[in-house]
């Protein structure tokens, strides 16, 4: 019997990155846990009278001739908030009534050219961009903790209505704020809307459908793979961390017939050649000494000396 090493921590992870968050890619691979998985067993040639072969317990063919392993494992190539639709959008958008935002009807006009072009690459792996309704009702009704009558403090809506606010809207990176950077007299109403953290977060959810075999499209069998957030200063947190060298993640599901799954995150995300390193790090260059050449603008040279330094330059003659 084979030992499998899963990966139990689940915690987030923190990377720091100048490169446009659009070049990133993740490879996710998602598997149905069979007992053919964990014992790589060879039958003998001639089996004892009380032996059963392993190969009565693999699932039989379909009526269509498809085994239904062929359903229990995909890997796909996910870009930076790729809009991937579950089954469960699939039938819901293609009745035009469910539309009530424009949003819905772009969703209905993609998933109608899908149809026509022969359907979705995807089949149990799917997303949630920052702009669909899962995102933002998340991301809202996180609990700070474990009671069941929490009540929301305002601290905690006022980081929930931060994390909705788009990325898009924030001002040119780098750019002077037109407005004071100190307020010596702040009101009551600045004090309580201006002490929380004002980063814009964008966030992107890496589902999976782990429905039984032709029972795709219901919401109680979805689950959350991974969760990324990146912020305005290049900063992305993911949830769990990347695979890497660390063992699969494990998915237990729950109900009559429990099944485990496994699914494994890697970051394949194409590297920068040496000549757009170079030409990055020229453009960086010359941006800060033009930055720093306006500060010192600002600041200029001439400064009225202290009234110690005045005595002392007096002393001094």
């Amino acid at each position: 019997m084979a030992e499998t090493v899963w990966s139990t921590d689940t915690g987030e992870a923190v990377y720091r990155s100048r490169d446009p968050v659009r070049n990133l890619r993740l490879r996710v691979h998602l598997q149905r846990i069979t007992s053919s998985n964990f014992l790589h067993y060879q039958p003998a040639a001639e089996l004892g009278k009380d032996l059963i072969d392993l190969a009565t317990f693999r699932p039989q063919p379909t009526a269509s001739g498809h085994r239904p392993e062929e359903d229990e494992e995909e890997e796909i190539v996910i870009g930076w908030q790729e809009k991937l639709f579950s089954q469960f959008e699939v039938d819901l958008y293609q009745n035009e009534t469910a539309c009530q935002s424009p949003l819905d009807y772009q969703y209905r006009q993609e998933i109608l050219k899908l149809e026509n072009s022969g359907g979705k690459k995807n089949r149990r792996i799917f997303t949630y961009t920052d702009s669909d309704r899962y995102t933002n009702l998340e991301e809202h009704c996180q609990r700070m903790t474990t009671a069941a009558s929490e009540v929301p403090s305002f601290l905690v809506e006022r980081m929930a209505n931060v994390r909705r606010r788009r990325q898009d809207r924030r001002g040119m990176e780098g750019g002077i704020l037109k407005s004071r950077i100190v307020t010596w007299e702040p009101s009551e109403e600045f004090v309580r809307n201006n002490h929380v953290i004002n980063t814009p977060l964008q966030t992107m959810h890496i589902m999976a459908d782990l429905g039984p075999y032709k029972k795709l499209g219901y919401k109680k069998y979805e689950h959350v793979l991974c969760t990324l957030k990146v912020d305005s200063n290049g900063v992305i947190t993911v949830k769990p961390d990347f695979t890497g060298l660390k063992g699969p993640y494990r998915i237990e599901t729950e109900g009559e017939k429990q099944e485990l799954w496994k699914y494994t995150i890697d970051n394949v995300s194409p590297h920068a050649q040496p000549e757009e390193e170079e030409r990055e790090r020229r453009v960086f260059k010359d941006l800060y000494g033009r930055h720093k050449e306006y500060l010192s603008s600002l600041v200029g040279t001439d400064f009225e000396m202290t009234g110690q330094a005045q005595h002392s330059s007096s002393s001094q003659e």
